[in-house]
């Protein structure tokens, strides 16, 4: 049974897939795609499950444990499955997010190069060469289209519709309209860099505005509530006679820990896309 095989007995549960890939440049069809994920996470768990039943029935040999020989190795799947399902859109965020951080300079670099006289071939083959990382990929993928025979016009459509960044596929909609229009490229573009700008600004204050909030549940929850829950412990050891060991002190420390850990991740992808 190949790969494909698999994945299509699966792939009308995940209907967003063939998008996500394409976003993600994974050149496979979603039921490879699928199949390969769900084959790698059933032999990973069988893998799991044959040392755990002779661990079990030659070392351990307790019968309150058998149940744990398919439980492991099924949160085992489950855990390599959704990474492979999550995969394409962590691929995808990452591009958005270099995308769109240089998106405002690429296009200011163009607005000054058609300012000063040079086609719009010429500007997209410098934003091609120029250090904007996945951005500049993109405008090498339209000036090859381009080189290639195919219009400027039906070039930046193609990219556009294949990028997964919405103020990207906003930017080259609008200069493909204004050339469709006669219109003037670089006026277009002018408006762009203003829209762009604006909206880094505005998300910068809603961010901002956030920090105050976020920085009062960090304050309770990583400082004030540990502080007073080992207070209250070793009130209720003095009265009760409850022993508060070493364990429970370090217990605490591990899920504060993970909850700063949590938070700063959280601090993270509330963060504006800007440079």
């Amino acid at each position: 049974m190949t790969y494909k095989t698999i994945g299509k007995k699966f792939v009308n549960f995940f209907p967003g897939l063939e998008i996500k890939l394409r976003h993600a440049e994974i050149k496979q069809s979603p039921e490879m795609y699928l199949g390969k994920i769900i084959t790698t996470a059933f032999f990973c768990a069988i893998m799991l499950f044959a040392p755990l039943l002779i661990i079990t029935i030659l070392f351990i040999q307790d019968a309150a444990f058998y149940p744990f020989v398919v439980i492991i190795p099924i949160f085992i799947f489950g855990i390599i499955s959704l990474y492979g399902l999550s995969y394409p859109q962590m691929i995808i965020s990452r591009r958005m997010a270099d995308i769109e951080k240089n998106l405002i300079f690429a296009l200011r670099h163009m607005l000054v190069e058609l300012r000063s006289g040079i086609s719009l071939y010429d500007s997209l083959t410098s934003l091609g060469n120029a250090n904007y990382g996945s951005l500049s990929d993109e405008f090498k993928k339209v000036t090859k289209m381009i080189s290639m025979g195919v219009s400027e016009n039906k070039a930046l459509e193609e990219v556009m519709l294949k990028n997964p960044s919405n103020n990207f596929r906003r930017a080259m909609w609008q200069i493909t309209n204004a050339m469709e229009a006669g219109y003037n490229v670089g006026n277009t573009i002018e408006e762009l860099v203003k829209d762009f700008s604006a909206e880094q600004r505005t998300a910068i204050k809603m961010y901002g505005a956030q920090l105050n909030s976020l920085a009062l549940v960090y304050m309770i929850f990583a400082i004030i509530l540990p502080s007073i829950g080992v207070c209250f412990l070793i009130i209720l050891s003095f009265f009760s006679g409850f022993p508060i060991n070493q364990g429970i002190l370090i217990l605490v420390m591990i899920v504060v820990a993970i909850f700063q850990f949590m938070f700063i991740g959280i601090i993270k992808t509330k963060r504006p896309k800007v440079e």
